[in-house]
């Protein structure tokens, strides 16, 4: 189909989506400052507001870190699966391929050998 976005692939949708998730993350956090400096509270307040916010973000950060970790340690799991699985079968049908290509060699120097004596 054609469009005016010639040169856009509506299909690829992950090419930033971690720098997307970090800018998202870092704007609120950054906004969330801001919106606290500009609040009307006294300097103790304050500064006891910023840490509490500085301290929960650092937890949803280490939360999100963690859970990326975890996922990422579960897909090259999975991989290092699939592939053993991929070399197990390749092996098997390879031992099987080998097994049928001696089989007719040796039917083929039977006949090959069966076919000598008997013109000999």
């Amino acid at each position: 189909m054609k469009s005016q976005f010639k040169d856009f692939d509506f299909n690829y949708r992950n090419e930033h989506t971690e720098g997307l998730i970090t800018g998202l993350l870092l704007g609120a956090t950054i906004g969330a400052c801001v919106a606290i400096l500009l609040a009307p509270k006294s300097g103790k307040a304050l500064r006891g507001k910023i840490k509490d916010l500085a301290g929960s973000q650092t937890d949803k950060l280490t939360r999100s870190w963690e859970q990326a970790k975890d996922s990422a340690g579960k897909a090259a799991g999975d991989a290092i699966n699939a592939v053993d699985s991929a070399a197990g079968d390749a092996e098997s049908k390879v031992k099987d391929l080998a097994g049928k290509a001696e089989d007719k060699i040796e039917d083929g120097v039977e006949t090959v050998v069966d076919r000598f004596q008997k013109r000999y």
